[in-house]
């Protein structure tokens, strides 16, 4: 690997000069060549006859074809000098760009590429010890090298890559003729690298797999090297050895640190042929891929025989892809294929036999996951991961219907309802969400809300008709049967049903207002119905992070209304407040109610989860006041600052305080005092929301009138929680 000094100041001018040099040879080739058949060649022909003209023009005329030769390897060969340069340029503006931004975050990178944590606060006993600072610090400095080592580690790929392609035969067989197949880019060079790795006959060595870890790892977003990489290797080949590396010899014993670089394997040989499968040609299908992605298909029943010479064991081609497919973005045409196909082997594949999912996919319990627990058992699980990345893919397939045997199966009833979901981490593929439930929740959380589960940072947007109506749907089959999310597995189902109905904040606020007609959805209309919604509320609600996502949109949403009500300065001002104000604080009422049964009754959860969660899920606060102002304000959290006049940080406080309690407490060790003090926060936080909104809105008012105002909603809140509150609380005694 290049090091940081090396990188660093690296003189480029010399390479950018060669490659300017060679860029100017072709056309001085050419007219060698022009000068030739003009000043011999022509001047010959019709003026010399017999055995000896006939060998010469032979000899001349190959002369004349090594100068086209020539010019042809002069420009691959400058195209790929050109290449590198602006490859090894890129990555060197980077090492600068952040060696310049570290001293704004407390760090110091000396001329030797060394890290120092300088953060002036470490000078400070008080706020040096502060809870979770040196916890804030080590992840900085830890994101910081990582960079830095992703920087390195590119350069590194380019750096061989260019090496390789410089030291191929560039004078063709014995040195006799020019080579016109001189590689003219680092990812035709890095793709075939790659891919002979990938067919090699027999196990590869340590150095073989780092140096194909590195070059996937450099380029797994590059269509142009993914296409190149798939279409080389092949689907076959490319699921042979990847059940290879998953499947070890046994009696191997891998360390933590092999297991993290094979689990790197899967995100970075995932990710690279997710880009392959989105590729195209030119703007229209590569029939090339089509093809990869019909042979990754025909693989699904296939069994990869990961030893040879022993006893036989491995993973059939569904699970193999359906563990690459929870990395990277595929293509949305390929997954509904997937996914048909997967339903259709479940379904033959269990009812003649009466098998669920679990005993048909791990073959009667015959077949194992491997030393290395990394490909998930259940293709399933990482097939709604896929769609959990790809928006466009998870609503139409969860919207749609797959046939079998000529009858019609509903997906989002089949994995909702009907499916047996295999539970374990053999299973999942993941030790800390051992439920495929988990995988199905990102699946609808990325349909109905139009975002790729996980991207942090996207912006909101608006929900289509197809995504709204699957919210309906989904709100439905909760709402009609709540239960079902106390259940193992299931449960795991609420953190993504919490986000799901932030986002929806203000269908839901709109169901409750009812006639009102004050709240207006963010795109296209759920058409919640609150003989549902009540229920499936009150049932997300006992999971600590769903809680958080759905109080912080609610405060967000609510500040806004207030706002936009004051703006419009209506006749009966007080009455508009009221409207808007109630319904958010019906929401926080079946939240509370939610949250008390979790602690006391079911006891899944204690003050210190629902706590956390709220003082870290933060985004929501952010996306809550974007989508109440229309979505125009990509906010994820409070870094975005000020949003429609508000401070984001603000609106998080009032959350954050509202929400905290301490039902451990002996004066609140009963659930009537988390209902009180329940009552109390909601008033008080929503006549601050109130005060903000006026501020926010400008207006010149006295504080008499303004206190007021916060005190008629302080209590309209007050009676909106109640009702929410103990409406929860009677259905839940049902």
């Amino acid at each position: 690997m290049p090091s940081f000094v090396y990188v660093y100041e690296a003189d480029l001018a010399p390479l950018a000069t060669a490659a300017e040099s060679w860029k100017a040879l072709p056309a001085k080739y050419e007219s060698l060549h022009d000068e030739f058949t003009r000043r011999v060649i022509t001047h010959l022909e019709g003026h010399w006859e017999g055995d000896a003209a006939e060998a010469a023009f032979s000899t001349m005329k190959k002369a004349r074809k090594q100068y086209e030769d020539a010019a042809t390897e002069a420009g691959h060969i400058a195209k790929l000098l050109n290449d590198a340069h602006g490859e090894f340029a890129k990555f060197q503006k980077q090492l600068h760009t952040l060696i310049d931004e570290a001293p704004a975050d407390g760090f110091r990178i000396s001329d030797k590429g060394a890290i120092e944590d300088v953060d002036e606060r470490w000078n400070s006993p008080t706020a040096s010890s502060a809870e979770g600072f040196a916890t804030e610090r080590k992840e900085a400095l830890d994101a910081l090298e990582s960079r830095m080592k992703r920087i390195l580690e590119l350069a590194t790929a380019a750096d061989e890559a260019a090496s390789a392609a410089l030291e191929r035969d560039a004078n063709g067989d014995n040195n006799t003729s020019f080579n016109t197949s001189v590689y003219t880019s680092l990812d035709a060079i890095e793709a075939d690298q790659a891919s002979h790795l990938m067919k090699k006959k027999g196990r590869l060595t340590d150095v073989e797999f780092d140096r194909l870890n590195a070059v996937l790892s450099a380029n797994r977003n590059d269509p142009e090297f993914a296409s190149r990489f798939a279409l080389r290797t092949g689907a076959d080949n490319t699921l042979e050895r990847y059940n290879e590396l998953v499947n070890p010899p046994a009696g191997t014993h891998l360390s933590k640190k092999e297991l993290a670089e094979l689990k790197s394997f899967q995100r970075n040989l995932g990710t690279t042929l997710g880009t392959a499968t989105r590729s195209d040609d030119n703007g229209k299908p590569n029939p090339g891929i089509t093809k990869f992605q019909n042979d990754l298909l025909a693989s699904g029943q296939h069994e990869f025989n990961a030893n040879p010479t022993q006893s036989a064991y491995g993973l059939n081609g569904y699970q193999l892809t359906g563990s690459l497919m929870s990395h990277g973005k595929w293509d949305t045409d390929f997954l509904q294929d997937y996914g048909d196909d997967l339903i259709t082997a479940e379904k033959n594949g269990t009812a003649g036999g009466g098998k669920n999912p679990d005993a048909y996919w791990s073959g009667d319990n015959t077949r194992t996951s491997g030393l290395t627990n990394i490909v998930a058992l259940d293709p399933m699980a990482g097939f709604m991961e896929g769609l959990g990345h790809n928006p466009e893919a998870s609503t139409e397939f969860l919207t749609g219907s797959t046939t079998v045997d000529s009858e019609e199966i509903d997906r989002l009833d089949y994995l909702l309802k009907d499916r047996h979901w295999p539970e374990g981490a053999a299973y999942t593929g993941d030790a800390k969400h051992p439920s495929g439930y988990d995988n199905l929740g990102h699946a609808m959380e990325s349909a109905t809300t139009g975002r790729s589960n996980g991207d942090e940072d996207a912006a909101p947007v608006k929900h289509s008709p197809e995504r709204a109506a699957l919210m309906h749907d989904i709100v439905n089959t909760v709402g009609a049967e709540p239960g079902m999310l106390a259940e193992d597995g299931r449960n795991a189902l609420r953190d993504s049903l919490g986000n799901m109905t932030a986002d929806y904040m203000a269908d839901v606020q709109g169901a409750i207002a009812n006639e009102q007609g004050t709240i207006t959805p963010f795109g296209a209309d759920a058409d919640l119905d609150m003989s549902k919604l009540q229920p499936f509320l009150g049932a997300v609600g006992q999971d600590p992070d769903a809680y958080a996502a759905i109080t912080q949109a609610q405060q967000a949403h609510s500040a806004v209304l207030m706002q936009r009500v004051i703006e419009s300065d209506p006749t009966q001002m007080t009455e508009a407040l009221q409207n808007v104000a109630h319904p958010g604080a019906v929401v926080a009422g079946i939240m509370a109610d939610g949250r008390t049964q979790a602690i006391h009754e079911a006891h899944s959860a204690s003050d210190a989860d629902y706590n956390n969660a709220v003082a870290t899920t933060d985004k929501w606060v952010g996306r809550g006041l974007s989508m109440a102002v229309g979505g125009a304000t990509a906010a994820a959290s409070p870094a975005a600052g000020v949003i429609a006049g508000f401070a984001v940080a603000d609106i998080q406080e009032l959350v954050v305080k509202r929400a905290q309690q301490d039902t451990g407490a002996e004066a609140n060790s009963e659930a009537a005092g988390d209902y009180a003090d329940g009552r109390k926060a909601i008033g008080t936080s929503t006549a601050q929301s109130l005060r903000l909104a006026y501020q926010a809105a400008g207006l010149d008012m006295t504080q008499g009138d303004i206190n007021v105002d916060s005190g008629t909603i302080e209590r309209t809140a007050q009676l909106g929680y109640a009702e929410g509150a103990t409406w929860n609380s009677s259905v839940n005694d049902k």
